[in-house]
């Protein structure tokens, strides 16, 4: 899915120096110090979505921007998206009944077997869907993390501003995306991860910017 996305979004992208830059880079900069203890404890609120129990004990001993990706943007109908989603809702719903049907036996639960095979093929349909939405709604289906399992986590907290957007009008979305080195324990070995700070506005709604997890809480 990145690779479709970033294709796409291509055609769309500003200049990686764009006059628009620095308010997501002093977003993503908060955030990142927060982690580190060098900021405010507070950068850490940036989170879309807020801030569950595991993110607020996340620590990192440092930090650097290794790079950054093209920025993405993308303007689409509102409508028609929520009927993506909601289609792709419904095709996994039904495929997920399919695989864990069971019947109530007095006091025993039996439970339907699935081979991988079955489950692959059940599964056939939600993957159609994701990618008719991948294709038409990339940086949208980029940030609601569509083809991940996380895109079905009940904290994705996309849902959550998806549902209060409603299913009229336009919506915009735009992201920045960092690669951040980090070098932790005794040795100091080096990992890279992405950091996501994006803004999507549809009519009242409008997030402003903020960092999107990767998960529930985890920054990569």
């Amino acid at each position: 899915m990145r690779a479709l996305s970033f294709a796409v979004a291509f055609g769309l992208a500003a200049p990686a120096l764009a006059a628009g830059d620095e308010e997501p880079k002093r977003v993503a900069e908060t955030y990142l110090n927060a982690l580190t203890g060098a900021g405010d404890e507070r950068g850490k609120e940036l989170l879309l979505g807020g801030v569950p129990m595991d993110a607020q004990l996340l620590t990192l001993e440092n930090w650097r921007l290794a790079s950054k990706d093209p920025v993405m943007r993308e303007e689409g109908d509102l409508a028609l998206a929520a009927q993506r989603i909601g289609e792709l809702d419904k095709s996994g719903r039904k495929a997920l009944t399919q695989m864990m049907s069971a019947e109530q036996v007095g006091d025993d639960l039996t439970m339907t077997e699935v081979s991988k095979e079955e489950a692959v093929k059940l599964m056939a349909p939600t993957r159609d869907k994701a990618a008719e939405l991948v294709k038409a709604n990339p940086v949208l289906a980029y940030v609601a993390r569509v083809g991940k399992e996380v895109y079905w986590h009940p904290k994705n907290p996309m849902r959550a501003v998806l549902a209060k957007a409603g299913k009229s009008g336009r919506y915009s979305v735009e992201v920045h995306r960092w690669i951040i080195e980090s070098r932790e324990g005794p040795r100091q070995s080096a990992r890279k991860w992405p950091l996501r700070v994006l803004r999507f506005k549809a009519g009242k709604v409008d997030t402003g910017w903020k960092v999107l997890p990767a998960s529930d809480w985890a920054v990569d």
